[in-house]
């Protein structure tokens, strides 16, 4: 059953959380990147966005927001090769990936002792998409070539995903009854 309560109006501070958190994502993403090697650079990425994305999933609980952080971090980094491509192929992956958490979130209304395991493992699975799509966008005999090379980035994936989605529900666990937090959730 479909979460109806997911669908409201945002808000312009719930505008403002997304877009800042995904400049700041954005930022990190560009010291990473010059920082490290390929392979560890795609992984902080990952980490890096899997966490805000499932932070701003638990802070602004609308449906729609992490497809729009993700398309946000598209655009802010066009031109960076963070994930192994550029330009309107990073963008398709991130919608890709954001739709597929969105589907997962508004679906999948899994709660277990206040733990939202749909958060959790939404922002897993959408994580674990972005490897698939990107070997489809370059090539899909490539795809077919690489079979065993590919299920080992999507496991590497999908638990890069699942620690961020869990370090964010902790971090946010602590968080959300903050003052900050409360008034942002209260304020109309």
């Amino acid at each position: 059953m479909i979460a109806v309560e997911s669908f409201k109006k945002f808000r312009i501070i719930d505008l403002v959380i997304i877009l800042t958190l995904a400049a700041i994502w954005s930022l990190l993403t560009l010291i990473i990147n010059k920082a490290f090697d390929p392979q560890y650079s795609y992984i902080l990425s990952l980490l890096l966005v899997t966490f805000s994305m499932s932070f701003i999933a638990y802070l602004v609980r609308k449906a729609g927001s992490a497809t729009i952080f993700y398309i946000l971090c598209g655009l802010f980094t066009y031109n960076i090769n963070n994930f192994g491509v550029v330009g309107a192929n990073k963008l398709i992956i991130f919608v890709i990936s954001g739709v597929v958490f969105e589907l997962f979130f508004l679906i999948f209304k899994l709660e277990v002792k206040n733990i939202q395991i749909d958060v959790i493992i939404g922002t897993a699975i959408s994580a674990a998409v972005i490897p698939v799509t990107i070997v489809f966008l370059l090539s899909f005999d490539l795809a077919l070539s690489m079979v065993q090379s590919l299920v080992n980035l999507i496991l590497l994936s999908f638990l890069v995903g699942l620690l961020g989605a869990v370090i964010s529900f902790i971090i946010w666990y602590n968080l959300k009854t903050s003052k900050l937090v409360l008034k942002y959730e209260y304020r109309h």
